[in-house]
């Protein structure tokens, strides 16, 4: 069981680091603008981190967990899915350069993902 919760709980770790990669670069908190903590992130992004992980914890595919954009349900609220958008377009090709590894993996697993889902339409159109 705990093998199977490893991209869950990469997930769990990652999300917040992402957002606050955000949070500095958009909301230029690292210049303690809008009172934020030194290495924190503001208001808005902290609401959506809490947000994240919440719905990730309810997540009904917790054991088999890939990344929540393979997924056929979405769980999120439509203005929370576009401000988490938001968030992995900044944050994710910045990825490369704090978290190389993920970074590489995610684009490795996200490259299977569209080659297995243009092969079962293949096969669906045949």
């Amino acid at each position: 069981m705990k093998g199977d919760m490893k991209a869950w709980n990469k997930e769990k770790k990652l999300i917040p680091v992402m957002i606050k990669k955000y949070c500095k670069g958009e909301h230029k908190t690292a210049r303690k603008v809008q009172n934020v903590p030194r290495g924190g992130v503001c208001e808005e992004c902290k609401e959506l981190t809490e947000y994240a992980l919440f719905r990730l914890s309810k997540c009904p595919y917790k054991a088999n967990k890939k990344f929540c954009s393979f997924c056929k349900i979405h769980c999120y609220k439509p203005e929370m899915r576009e401000k988490i958008k938001a968030v992995m377009k900044y944050s994710g090709p910045r990825m490369l350069f704090t978290h190389p590894i993920f970074a590489i993996s995610h684009v490795m697993q996200m490259i299977k993902y569209k080659k297995r889902l243009k092969a079962e339409e293949k096969d669906n159109d045949r």
